[in-house]
């Protein structure tokens, strides 16, 4: 597969971020701040890896109960980084999955991090109690960014984040990691929190709303497409909305450095609605662009070189609280 063009890599939209972006978002931290998050644990287990998995169940944006698992390496095998200077991973899963805490802890293990992972309201072990849109997730309450299910998972990032701090994870620094639906929701999370001082984004989806509808044939994007098809008269309330969860909105907010992972070839994240957030990230990003995403290719394998480069630099985040 060759690479991306020029002409995609340069991909640069202006910006149709609403006048009341920033006071949207800071409203809706201050809503959050509002609810407890009142971690709950539940009974520890051992991974195959030696890592201790702790079920933590919390409380997000309106009261939503979410599921967490808190992931600490081994402390007993040869060259374990001590807790007091282990760096934390705060991760979340793609569109219409679930995190695999149980696999999760590999990376936990390759990176000598703590990470806490969890399940977005609507998704895996976080929907009871949360009705979605029967047409698709990301339609549920789109008409109003008030009430759009996107807003409430932009807190149980940064919510998550904050749990795992009070539970005493990350002292050796905090990154932010996550792919594809995950990977949008990490970027928004430190844009709005400032949190991490490492991001890894592989094929952040949501930018660039207008050639997302255009350009991609699956995913989230399909569903509201489809939906549009049907009901033409929410196209104008449904971009309105969508325009307060644009990842190349909140791009020049990141504010730390960022690992970005592009497929050239994708028909879910096209690869120049991934470009059209990293080309307006400051500071620029670290970008690592692989033949092929959200695919069934034999290249797709090629990502786990996304993931030891990724792990390679959150294990030398270790090392700098050690030096510091």
């Amino acid at each position: 597969m060759p690479p991306t063009p020029r002409a995609v890599q340069a991909t640069r939209p202006p910006l149709t971020r609403p006048r009341d972006f920033f006071p949207f978002w800071s409203d809706t931290l201050e809503v959050l701040a509002r609810t407890p998050p009142d971690p709950r644990l539940g009974v520890a287990v051992t991974s195959p890896e030696g890592a201790r998995i702790t079920p933590v169940r919390f409380r997000s944006l309106h009261g939503r109960s979410i599921q967490g698992f808190l992931i600490t390496p081994a402390e007993n095998r040869p060259g374990a980084v001590p807790a007091a200077r282990r760096p934390l991973v705060v991760s979340t899963h793609g569109y219409n999955s679930q995190s695999n805490p149980v696999l999760d802890a590999r990376h936990t293990a390759a990176s000598g991090a703590d990470l806490f992972c969890f399940d977005v309201r609507g998704f895996g072990l976080s929907r009871p109690g949360c009705p979605t849109h029967p047409g698709g997730w990301v339609l549920t309450g789109l008409a109003d960014p008030e009430t759009s299910i996107l807003r409430g998972a932009v807190c149980d990032f940064v919510r998550a984040a904050e749990v795992a701090v009070e539970l005493e994870a990350g002292r050796g620094g905090i990154a932010f990691h996550g792919r594809s639906f995950g990977g949008a929701l990490a970027l928004m999370a430190q844009a709005v929190s400032q949190r991490a001082a490492f991001v890894v984004a592989a094929v952040p989806t949501l930018g660039w709303t207008e050639g997302r509808l255009r350009l991609a044939r699956a995913g989230s994007t399909r569903e509201i497409g489809d939906h549009l098809a049907l009901h033409p008269a929410d196209r104008a309330p449904f971009l309105r909305s969508l325009a307060f969860f644009d990842t190349m909105h909140f791009a020049d907010r990141v504010g730390c450095h960022a690992l970005v992972g592009v497929g050239a070839f994708d028909e879910v994240v096209p690869p120049a609605t991934v470009y059209a957030i990293t080309n307006r990230m400051a500071p620029a990003p670290e970008i690592m662009e692989l033949p092929v995403s959200h695919t069934d290719r034999t290249d797709e394998r090629r990502w786990v070189e996304f993931d030891r480069r990724w792990t390679a630099q959150v294990a030398r985040m270790a090392g700098a609280a050690a030096r510091g």
